[in-house]
Parts: C-alpha cells; sequence; structure tokens
C-alpha cells in the first residue's frame, strides 16, 4: 500500500512538472493587422507651417514641451524650437557653402569652408535672439493634467540672408565679391525680395 501511495505521488508531481513547463512558454498569437490604428500627428500643422517658411527661404523649427503648468510647457517648447532652428540654419549655410563651391568649380576649399564656419558660429546666437515665435499649440492630458505644448520659431529670408550676406561683405570681402556673382547670391536676393512682396501684399 505503501508503496502505491509513493508512485502516486510520483505521478502527481511528475504531472505538475509537465503543465508547469507547458504553460511556461505560451504560443504568441498572431497579431490582428485589423487591430492596428493609424495615430496622427496631433501638431502635423506646425510642421507644415514651418516647412512653408524654410521652402519660401527662411529658417523654422517646431519644438515640445512638458509641464503641469502651461506657461513652462511653452517655455520648454520654444527652447527646443530653438535648438532645432539653429540646426535648420547650420544645414542652410552649409547648402550654400557646397552650391557656391560647386558653382565656381571648387571642391572642399579651405578658405571658403572658413567663411562659412565663421558665418554660421558668428550668426547662430545673434539670429536666435531674433527669432519669432510663429505659433504654439497644447495638449493637455486628461487623466494626469499635464500639458504639452509645440512651437514654431522661425527667421524670416530678408533678415536671415542680409546677415548672412553682410558677415561675408564685412569678414571676407574678397569672398564676397566671388559670391556676388554666382547663381547661390542671386537665390538669397530673390528670396528676400519674395518675401517684401509677400509683406507688402503683392
Amino acid at each position: 500500500m505503501k508503496r502505491f501511495m509513493f508512485f502516486a505521488l510520483i505521478l502527481v508531481i511528475a504531472s505538475a512538472l509537465m503543465i508547469s513547463c507547458g504553460s511556461s512558454n505560451p504560443k504568441v498569437a498572431a497579431s490582428d493587422p485589423g487591430a492596428m490604428e493609424v495615430i496622427e500627428d496631433p501638431f502635423q500643422d506646425l510642421t507644415d507651417l514651418a516647412n512653408k517658411i524654410i521652402e519660401s527661404g527662411g529658417v523654422a523649427a517646431v519644438g515640445q514641451g512638458t509641464s503641469a503648468r502651461q506657461d513652462l510647457a511653452k517655455k520648454k517648447a520654444v527652447t527646443d524650437a530653438m535648438g532645432n532652428l539653429a540646426q535648420v540654419f547650420n544645414t542652410k549655410v552649409q547648402r550654400l557653402n557646397k552650391s557656391f563651391q560647386e558653382e565656381i568649380g571648387s571642391a572642399n576649399d579651405s578658405e571658403i569652408n572658413e567663411a562659412f564656419t565663421t558665418v554660421t558660429k558668428t550668426l547662430t546666437s545673434q539670429l536666435l535672439r531674433g527669432a519669432v515665435t510663429k505659433k504654439v499649440k497644447f495638449l493637455r492630458n486628461k487623466e494626469t493634467g499635464q500639458i504639452t505644448a509645440a512651437a514654431v520659431v522661425a527667421i524670416d529670408p530678408k533678415t536671415l540672408n542680409q546677415s548672412i550676406l553682410d558677415e561675408l561683405q564685412n569678414k571676407k570681402p574678397q569672398l564676397y565679391q566671388r559670391f556676388r556673382a554666382t547663381k547661390a547670391y542671386e537665390e538669397l536676393k530673390k528670396e528676400m525680395e519674395d518675401y517684401e512682396k509677400q509683406q507688402q501684399g503683392f
């Protein structure tokens, strides 16, 4: 009888172990494509506005910030946007540099590279101080009360391009004269003229 009870106990333990091992590796159910939901960007309109400003020759960027207070959320968003704006400005100057060198048939000219690097370093902080907050948007989390803000900051083409041209003329006058004879220069001037016409309602 004792031997029977012993074997019965062994069988119970073995069965329990088999069940436990089986449950530790459950089959992963295949994801249902119909369960996927498209989530729209709540700040897409701000991104579109920034892109429109960039296309017109200016620089613009979007930033985000979150806080329990609306004013702090806005401040964080603007600060974030300023950091992004500096990168956009740097990209524009690098593009001008590349366009200029390609047009005059010079590849990686050290003097030209140095000139445009100086423009970037000198003007970044100066231009950021004059950047304008174009639009701010707020979202509130109903559960936590946290507020997320998004902001668009921008510098118009006239201010931006004139600053670049003035910096080149003051620091590298001979290089500036060469730059004036290029298509890149003409494009900068055209962006400024188009912006002025737009402001005048033409």
